[in-house]
């Protein structure tokens, strides 16, 4: 069995539209490398209001790094939405996946009954998990895209 914790808190990261996204960038990519070190798998779901986020892998290892995230700055009011068992990884290629809201995806979110802005404290966490399943999925087929085009 894996061990599943899915999450929320306030986005604090500092800096408008630019220097967030370069600060996310840097966020993603440290935690790409400690998640392969901790065999973390998930999916980040993120916008300049929210973050949004299911962790995959062994108990400890999970409490571990959603303890870290709530103890970063750039969370605040980080609040677990669900904790379960799940008899295999959702997110098994991504040491850590991200989807920013942007015109790209909006036909997901709208498909999934999100017009306007997310508010994670009125989700449930089955609803970020088909969320998530679909923007991994969206993002898996635009990457074989490019390939294909190479």
């Amino acid at each position: 069995m894996i061990h599943q914790l899915v999450y929320y808190s306030r986005n604090t990261v500092p800096g408008g539209d630019r220097a967030m996204l370069t600060n996310m960038r840097e966020i993603l990519s440290v935690s790409q490398r400690n998640n392969a070190r901790d065999a973390i798998t998930g999916f980040l779901i993120f916008d300049t209001q929210w973050f949004v986020q299911i962790l995959e892998g062994e108990r400890g290892k999970v409490t571990e790094t959603y303890n870290r995230i709530a103890r970063d700055p750039r969370h605040a009011s980080a609040t677990i939405l669900n904790v379960r068992d799940v008899p295999a990884r959702l997110f098994p290629n991504w040491t850590m996946g991200g989807a920013m809201r942007t015109p790209d995806v909006q036909e997901i979110y709208l498909a999934h009954g999100f017009g306007g802005p997310i508010d994670p404290t009125r989700l449930k966490s089955e609803q970020v998990v088909a969320l998530a399943l679909d923007l991994q999925a969206f993002e898996e087929s635009r990457r074989q895209g490019r390939r294909l085009a190479s």
